[in-house]
């Protein structure tokens, strides 16, 4: 009976050894992105599944096995945009959204903001804008290649949507090459 008891006592201690490591785990573990499909390899009806299509300039396209999605200027002063809403668990505080982007035969447009850029807003429930939106990441010329690029963001008060538009804004030719895009809460 004592072996029993010693068997059990050391059973509980070997499982309350575990609990800390496995909370460390947790601790250490990548967030949870809330965009589905954020790297584009779930294709459906040759598109990304779970994200939009432009109405115009739009395209998949595939290098070296990894999939993105191109926008196109098709004409000088034309607007191409993506538009995509993610909800916002209630009680975040803090956002951050990361991506990766290319411009390739980028010329800016005739306003110093007629750029390839991804504008960003928050929205509530009756999808009304809220709060002051985050300064839109932009480029004016071309990039060497793909880059990262992130924003964070305090989310304002009554917010239940984020949304991310990456658009050839106005711009007189150009072509913008997104990608990996993640959005993820902040913990304080």
């Amino acid at each position: 009976m004592k072996t029993d008891r010693t068997i059990q006592a050391a059973i509980g201690a070997a499982l309350l050894a575990l609990v800390p490591a496995t909370q460390a785990q947790d601790a250490t573990a990548a967030p949870a992105n809330l965009i589905k499909n954020g790297d584009m390899e779930t294709i459906a009806a040759e598109w990304p599944a779970n994200w939009p299509k432009p109405k115009e300039g739009g395209s998949l396209e595939e290098e070296k096995g990894n999939h993105f999605i191109r926008l196109k200027s098709p004409e000088p002063d034309k607007m191409i945009l993506l538009y995509h809403q993610i909800p916002i668990p209630a009680g975040t505080k803090k956002i951050e959204l990361k991506w990766k982007q290319r411009a390739s035969d980028l010329k800016a447009g005739t306003e110093a903001w007629f750029d390839a850029r991804v504008m960003l807003e928050f929205r509530n429930d009756e999808k009304q804008k809220v709060g002051k939106a985050p300064s839109a990441p932009y480029v004016r010329k071309d990039t060497a290649g793909w880059e990262e690029r992130s924003v964070t963001a305090e989310v304002p008060e009554g917010a239940t949507w984020f949304v991310f538009m990456p658009s050839l804004f106005r711009v007189a030719s150009g072509t913008l090459d997104i990608d990996d895009f993640s959005l993820t809460v902040v913990e304080p």
